[in-house]
């Protein structure tokens, strides 16, 4: 990992306290930037997405960008300020990794710059370099043409996966298994800049962390209790963290710091890495971002250990430290955290469910009550979240279940 140099956080005193430049497409109640900063004594500017920005519009410095994601707005506000004393880019999103980079090194602020922030985000950078280095991987390609998808399954046959190479939160991810999936994909248009690669078959494990100082200062395992895939299907994704001391824990940690440390790493970073168990024993990468874990993440490793992944890792870039010795290796025994997350079905939402169990710790309703759906588009944009509780990843799926049967006799649909 690369360790950089970073200036000391200044004292807070009114306009000489430090300023950072936040850019923002997440709901206030995970992101509450402006609390956090003011428990460090840092001023903030804030460029929020359209949709985002009625629940910052309380914040002065907050001001709304139109087309955020499309359109280059927010890059022509943001030099606007480029005369401003920031210390600091900070960026949530996955989307945002690249135009923060940008920013930074435009601005010659420290943090991850252009070359770390593709390596994490471009899938077939990521898994080439990987790869020289011996770490297992799918075989894959890019594909620019449809004749490179035809090409890769000629040669390596059924199934494969095509996505984004750039994408986020499995949108536009496809299983193709046969030539009627082909010709599905092909008739919709192939993602632009898209990667193929062999399906593996293998249960995804998932390790989340945040690195400070170029070290590891709090790192969690986890597993899927479901397919990633589940929104295309209208079935809930789950997750639930595994102790310290479970078998594989500790190797997936090592395995994650492997990972970390063939990828330009930037000094100070949160990471989400999925990774597959083969039958046959082997970790098989899927891919890795230089981000907070999307889906309630932070909430499943809030509720089980009191660590609040994202607002450490906005501190750190500010200059607070884990100081050594205080590291977090995964979830303590005793206890567990996870997340339920439920999709939107087709048509009129009529209903919602209510008063959840009592392992639900947080709940988080997107869904609006006559307004109309069609269907899940990507694993983040969920109609109801759930971060729930239990004495270890066992009970935490155990408790998934019921979840699940109660918010299903709970909603309702009509066409």
């Amino acid at each position: 990992m690369e360790t950089e140099a970073r200036p000391p956080r200044q004292p807070a005193t009114g306009a000489t306290a430090p300023h950072a430049l936040v850019l923002v497409d997440s709901d206030h109640a995970d992101t509450p930037y402006d609390l956090w900063a003011a428990e460090l004594g840092v001023r903030l500017t804030l460029l929020v997405s359209e949709e985002k920005y009625p629940q910052y519009a309380h914040l002065p410095a907050a001001r709304s960008i139109p087309g955020y994601h499309g359109g280059s707005e927010l890059e022509r506000v943001a030099m606007e300020l480029a005369e401003e004393d920031f210390v600091a880019v900070i960026a949530r999103g996955e989307r945002d990794v690249l135009r923060a980079a940008r920013l930074r090194e435009l601005f010659g602020l420290p943090g991850q710059h252009w070359d770390s922030a593709l390596a994490f985000r471009d899938k077939v950078l990521m898994k080439t370099m990987l790869r020289e280095k011996g770490l297992d991987v799918p075989e894959f390609a890019p594909v620019r043409v449809a004749l490179d998808l035809f090409g890769f399954i000629r040669e390596h046959g059924y199934p494969v996966v095509v996505k984004p190479a750039l994408g986020s939160g499995s949108k536009g991810t496809v299983v193709l298994r046969d030539e009627a999936d082909l010709t599905g994909l092909l008739a919709g248009g192939l993602p632009e800049h898209a990667e193929v690669e062999r399906f593996v078959d293998g249960r995804m494990y998932v390790v989340d962390g945040l690195v400070t100082e170029g070290r590891l200062a709090a790192v969690f395992v986890s597993h899927y209790l479901n397919d990633c895939l589940t929104f295309h299907s209208g079935g809930y994704l789950g997750s639930a963290q595994l102790n310290r001391g479970e078998p594989l824990v500790e190797r997936l940690i090592e395995y994650a710091e492997t990972v970390l440390t063939v990828l330009p790493t930037p000094d100070c970073t949160n990471f989400h890495l999925e990774v597959f168990l083969t039958p046959d024993d082997r970790l098989v990468l899927c891919e890795v971002a230089s981000r907070t874990g999307g889906a309630r993440t932070t909430g499943a490793i809030r509720a089980a250990t009191g660590f609040d992944l994202d607002q450490r890792w906005f501190a750190a870039q500010l200059g607070e430290r884990i100081p050594r010795g205080e590291e977090l290796r995964a979830v303590p025994p005793g206890g567990s955290g996870g997340w339920v997350l439920f999709y939107p079905g087709r048509g009129r939402l009529t209903g919602l469910p209510q008063e959840p169990p009592s392992f639900v710790v947080e709940e988080r309703i997107k869904g609006t009550v006559g307004h109309r759906y069609h269907g899940g588009e990507k694993s983040g944009d969920y109609l109801g979240g759930y971060v729930i509780i239990g004495r270890d990843a066992a009970e935490i799926a155990a408790n998934a279940e019921e979840l699940a049967a109660w918010y299903a006799n709970g909603i309702s649909w009509e066409e």
